[in-house]
């Protein structure tokens, strides 16, 4: 009885240990597992908090990058050595693979048999060695041969390889030798301040300025050899590409990310430094790039679309018309305020520039590409009902001008054969037709053809015109007026229309005289 009582209370013993070693893993097993939850809510917070910081180092790195546009792009030559630019031959070694190893000549030792010995002497063996030495010679000779046809086969091969190699080195020289004729002759016109090759060379020195990698690089350059002056329209950046986040902060305690707003003062602000550092830097590569420029004028413009509107723009923002001997060295750029340099050199920057005020440019890039001269009063040469056709051409287009000049526009007359068939530019600042207009005038006794109306589209599209006019003393062809029309933003004025519109505005009498010319029906536009 006693036996059976301590067996029981021994069992209760052994079940109650159990019980408390089952209760002490389930707490360590709980203690572990909230030490992992721990561990691994503090990896995730340390994640967040470092994807934060990542963030507030990149807003960081943008505005001082923002901040030092100028400044970080002036320690470079902005000159171009063009010749070094153009790459030399780089033809790959010829690789001849098998063929660069000789064909291997077969020795004896691979074919000879084995010599009897003295026992197979004596049965005989030396009659069968002489046969098999005579059929092993004749394979030698035949495998003697046949390398040597391998090796002459491989020779010829190796040959014509050498000699296309050989060739595709030369013609890659003579390429090289003719690209680098090429930039020399571009080198030379630009020494002689030939228009075309100076603004091809001052596209290249501006595709070239060290601008952020998101800045656009639309560049126009016109040059005037006689001022040695540059006219340049360059692209700006948007205004998105200031941040507008000042800082961003992760909440712990809510596992929120959350930002500060920049403040627009300061966003505005750093934009003008912006678009005031990108003028710098430009005219300053430009005077870097070129020792015989005099005056560079720049317009920056930024494509944005008019809210009110909704019509793609292209407001200029800032411009400047400066002269190399008062633009500022390179140790001092260094050390301007941006916008306080632009002031200083007297440009025009708008005041709201973040809100895309449009400001009116010093120099008018679009009158720029214009050679003109100084108009003539060919209307007070008209008395008594002048005959047109014994006007000179000069005279005519300057009578053309006069009109359009009378009708509120401004006028201007080209260069005789200088500007591809324009003959007069009018510019209505009130947006009439588009704003610019070019004009070709034709003192004709002969029909006006359909291929005058294309000579004057393509001039439109060569000098970016708004409008494009073509006005006769005599009348145009059937398909004219479709053709203008099928262009659009294209009027034709014929000789009937030339005489009401010089009577309208110039108050002046005149007549045409070309015989038998036929009537015209008066179309006021295309």
């Amino acid at each position: 009885m006693a036996t059976s009582r301590s067996g029981r209370a021994e069992w209760e013993r052994q079940q109650r240990a159990r019980a408390q070693e089952a209760e002490r893993q389930r707490r360590e097993a709980e203690r572990a597992q909230a030490a992992a939850e721990k561990e691994r809510q503090q990896q995730y917070r340390a994640s967040r908090q470092a994807a934060v910081d990542h963030k507030n180092a990149q807003l960081k790195q943008r505005v001082e990058q923002l901040s030092a546009i100028l400044v970080s792009g002036l320690h470079r030559p902005a000159r171009i050595d063009l010749v070094a630019q153009v790459p030399r031959p780089n033809v790959a070694p010829l690789n001849l693979g098998l063929l660069a190893d000789p064909v291997p000549t077969p020795t004896w030792g691979q074919f000879a048999p084995r010599p009897p010995g003295a026992l197979s002497k004596m049965m005989g063996g030396t009659t069968r060695y002489e046969r098999a030495e005579a059929a092993a010679r004749a394979q030698y000779d035949e495998a003697v041969q046949q390398a040597a046809q391998q090796e002459a086969d491989r020779q010829r091969q190796v040959a014509t390889l050498r000699s296309g190699h050989a060739d595709q080195v030369a013609d890659a020289e003579q390429k090289w030798r003719q690209r680098v004729a090429a930039v020399n002759a571009r080198v030379r016109a630009m020494a002689g301040r030939d228009k075309d090759a100076v603004e091809t060379y001052l596209k290249h020195v501006l595709s070239r300025v060290p601008l952020p990698a998101d800045f656009p690089r639309e560049v126009e350059v016109i040059f005037n050899p006689r001022a040695e002056q540059a006219v340049v329209r360059i692209e700006l950046p948007p205004h998105d590409v200031v941040p507008t986040v000042s800082t961003y902060k992760y909440l712990t305690t809510k596992d929120e990310e959350r930002s500060t707003a920049r403040s627009r003062s300061e966003i505005e602000s750093l934009y003008r430094k912006v678009i005031s550092q990108v003028a710098l830097l430009c005219a300053r590569d430009l005077f870097d790039a070129d020792p015989k420029l005099q005056s560079v004028g720049l317009n920056g413009h930024v494509h944005a679309i008019n809210p009110a509107t909704g019509e793609q723009e292209y407001p200029c923002l800032i411009s400047m018309n400066v002269d190399r001997d008062v633009f500022p060295k390179d140790d001092n750029l260094s050390k301007v305020t941006p916008e306080a340099c632009v002031r200083h050199l007297k440009a025009i920057v708008s005041n709201h520039p973040y809100a895309l005020e449009a400001i009116e440019p010093i120099l008018d890039f679009d009158l720029s590409k214009y050679k003109f001269v100084k108009g003539f009063d060919a209307a007070a040469t008209l008395d008594s009902r002048p005959d047109l056709m014994q006007m000179s051409p000069s005279n005519f287009e300057d009578l053309v001008r006069q009109i359009f000049e009378a009708q509120g526009a401004e006028g201007w007359k080209t260069q005789d054969s200088k500007d591809d068939g324009v003959d007069a530019v009018i510019l209505q600042r009130k947006a009439l037709m588009g704003g610019l207009s070019i004009v070709q005038a034709k003192r004709y006794s002969r029909v006006v053809g359909v291929n005058h109306v294309r000579e004057l589209a393509g001039a439109m599209e060569e000098k970016k015109a708004g409008w494009g006019i073509l006005i006769t003393t005599s009348w145009f062809a059937r398909g004219c007026h479709e053709k203008a029309r099928e262009h659009g933003r294209m009027e034709l004025i014929d000789g009937e229309r030339l005489t009401y519109l010089i009577k309208e505005y110039l108050r002046k009498e005149v007549l045409i005289g070309i015989p038998n010319r036929p009537q015209t029906k008066n179309t006021n536009g295309a």
